[in-house]
């Protein structure tokens, strides 16, 4: 099952890419319970740009079958908006796909990617060259993880931080050109005004 929101771009394009290695795809915008896993014979969750939890009953019921793609070099990042936090504040920038666990993004790390930015960039400018390189990384590593070969590794849980929804929404509307505001003026925001 691949997993997404209802308002997210290219919602097919890796669907589409799971299918040609003959992987049936249900794809999913809702929340759903450990009811519909196991009358939908699923046996394998991506989860991409989802916005809810999945419930811990579905981890127990699929253990190291869910991933989660997300746009952070994690541990760093975890949580919401992580492309802004880690311009802001400096700490590593990449992709990450990791096993699903019951904290938020805290599961076993699959592969990952750094990325570099520059202070001309914006902010959708840096995010697009994330999901970019997450869709290729996530292609790369497909054929070994549908089949159980990959593993991961645990995370470092003395290190990274972890972001909420709440944590930008109460600074965004500071951002001088919301979503296009340039990495430069992003560092530089003064919030205390």
């Amino acid at each position: 099952m691949y997993l997404t929101n209802s308002k997210a771009d290219n919602q097919n394009e890796l669907p589409l890419y799971m299918k040609t290695f003959g992987d049936e795809i249900i794809v999913k915008t809702s929340k759903f319970d450990l009811e519909f896993v196991i009358n939908e014979s699923i046996d394998f969750i991506v989860s991409d740009k989802t916005q809810f939890l999945i419930l811990p009953d579905i981890i127990n019921y699929l253990p190291k079958k869910i991933i989660n793609l997300h746009p952070s070099f994690l541990p760093w990042g975890r949580g919401y908006n992580p492309n802004f936090w880690s311009i802001r504040l400096g700490f590593p920038h990449g992709v990450s796909i990791h096993f699903i666990d019951e904290g938020i993004d805290s599961g076993d790390i699959i592969a990952q990617t750094r990325i570099s930015y520059s202070e001309s960039d914006t902010l959708k400018e840096t995010y697009d060259r994330l999901r970019v390189h997450m869709l290729n990384l996530f292609k790369t590593c497909w054929p070994e993880l549908r089949v159980g070969k990959l593993q991961g590794f645990p995370q470092d849980k003395n290190a990274g931080n972890l972001f909420y929804k709440k944590d930008l929404e109460i600074i965004f509307d500071k951002f001088p050109s919301k979503w296009d505001t340039k990495v430069s003026e992003c560092i530089n925001l003064d919030f205390k005004n």
